[in-house]
């Protein structure tokens, strides 16, 4: 599998979202994902930066204030 599998299970998964934030590991492996060990330190980096990732019904991924039409 990859990143781009998690990045759709992010986008469609409020629970995944959250247990991806809390646990990534647990997360993956209860999803069945099995990422490479490049896949995995991206996956790391991506989560170790604040408000990434939003839960609650809120959007799941923040964009750059560059890449927002106004």
């Amino acid at each position: 599998m990859t990143l781009a599998t998690v990045a759709y299970r992010i986008s469609t998964d409020v629970s995944f979202a959250a247990l991806l934030q809390k646990n990534a590991d647990e997360a993956l492996q209860q999803a069945g994902i099995v990422l490479s060990t490049d896949e995995k330190c991206a996956l790391q980096n991506f989560l170790a930066i604040p408000g990434q990732i939003f839960t609650a019904g809120s959007a799941l991924f923040s964009s750059e204030p560059w890449a927002v039409e106004l």
